[in-house]
């Protein structure tokens, strides 16, 4: 979670801190703060920053104007401008600028302590970063350790989450390498989905994973959260990485977070099997995959795939034949000879040749309605086991 300018707004107000101009900037990150008196060492620093400016080394309003205009163009976060003894007043001029860029501009009176305020805000720019690793680990615990809730509902609750709220995890995950998704461009993509969380509300957090995100949202209806996806996809979509958005259900209380990760991680998983990519899936949309993800003993699942069409792998592999793809294009088309014939460039009689050998092989009666539902069982079952 970052430092947005109108967090520190809220502590600073209390110096005497005041607002002159760029209100819409408010919502700008901060990484810090420091005082600056010139441009001398403006091409060195670094951006995000909330700078303090007294005007002991400006001379007259020209100065002011341009400092602050240069300030703004090396993406600081705002300015605080030190009114009294160097600064009497605030030229029209520099309002004007400000509040066309969406630039935060603060005056301070000079009698205000400045030491006791950097003090302050020094104390809360660190409580903000052990708040931030603290929920980033305390997420961590409840995907890996559910049962152990000591680790991570204090945490949670320490921090305004509430114990018995509702809670859904969205996964967003890239699929295959992609260097754009590396290092700082990692990073990038997570500060703008920020901006995107940030606009909807402020009950989530978002966390990075291995060329993923995993986000969690607290107290948001479904509609919602799929229209924050679909804006996260309007991120994502420049970048010219393949992606998957996973979003489990709602989930009442912290204990039950790592049951929404799992549906997330799920519906990731189902559908990148099955080559889907780019788009939203919804846990409720993954029809009969909701059954197998409650089946936790994938050896079960192994043996009952096996079981019904594994004998077709073993005779493919020894007479090269392609006798399960012919079988899962007929199960997929409703059962359609002709359909299958077009799609493999056949003939319609050589496919019902090769669907008679085919119940020989793997001993079953294709025209019964419990075998092609076990058939289709077992096809699904491979898309999450491959």
């Amino acid at each position: 979670m970052a430092v947005k300018l109108y967090d520190v707004f809220d502590i600073a107000k209390e110096h005497g801190i005041s607002l002159i101009a760029g209100e819409k900037g408010l919502q700008n990150d901060v990484r810090w703060f420091r005082v600056m008196e010139n441009t001398d060492i403006i091409e060195y620093m670094e951006k995000e920053m909330l700078l303090f400016t007294t005007g002991a080394a400006i001379k007259g309003e020209k100065g002011l104007i341009e400092l602050v205009q240069m300030q703004h163009q090396k993406n600081s976060s705002g300015t605080v401008l030190h009114i009294g003894m160097n600064i009497k007043q605030v030229p029209e001029e520099l309002i004007s600028y400000c509040n066309h860029h969406d630039y935060p501009l603060f005056s301070i009176p000079w009698e205000n302590n400045l030491p006791l305020i950097m003090k302050d805000l020094s104390m809360f720019f660190l409580d903000y970063e052990r708040m931030d690793q603290a929920l980033e680990q305390a997420l961590m615990n409840v995907i890996s350790v559910p049962d152990h809730e000591d680790d991570y509902v204090p945490i949670f609750t320490k921090h305004g989450f509430l114990e018995d709220a509702t809670y859904c995890t969205v996964l967003v995950e890239f699929c295959g390498g992609c260097s754009q998704v590396e290092g700082k461009g990692l990073e990038h993509i997570k500060k703008r989905i920020k901006m995107v969380l940030i606009a909807m509300g402020t009950n989530s957090f978002i966390t990075e994973g291995d060329h993923s995100f995993i986000i969690l949202f607290s107290k948001y209806s479904m509609d919602m959260i799929n229209q924050i996806a679909s804006r996260i996809e309007k991120v994502l979509a420049p970048i010219g990485c393949d992606y998957l958005i996973g979003i489990g259900n709602n989930v009442k209380g912290i204990t039950k977070i790592s049951e929404s990760y799992l549906q997330a991680r799920w519906c990731v998983k189902v559908s990148s099997q099955k080559d889907i990519t780019n788009c939203i899936v919804n846990f409720e949309d993954i029809g009969i995959y909701k059954l197998l993800s409650l089946i936790g003993d994938q050896k079960q699942l192994k043996e009952f795939y096996t079981e019904t069409i594994g004998a077709l792998d073993d005779y493919d592999r020894l007479k090269d034949t392609r006798f399960k793809e012919v079988l899962k294009l007929y199960i997929s088309n409703n059962r359609s000879e002709k359909k299958v014939a077009e799609l493999m460039y056949l003939h319609r009689n050589t496919i019902n040749y090769q669907l008679a050998k085919i119940e020989k092989i793997i001993d079953c009666d294709l025209s019964q309605v419990d075998i092609f539902v076990k058939i289709y069982l077992a096809f699904c079952i491979e898309n999450i086991l491959t």
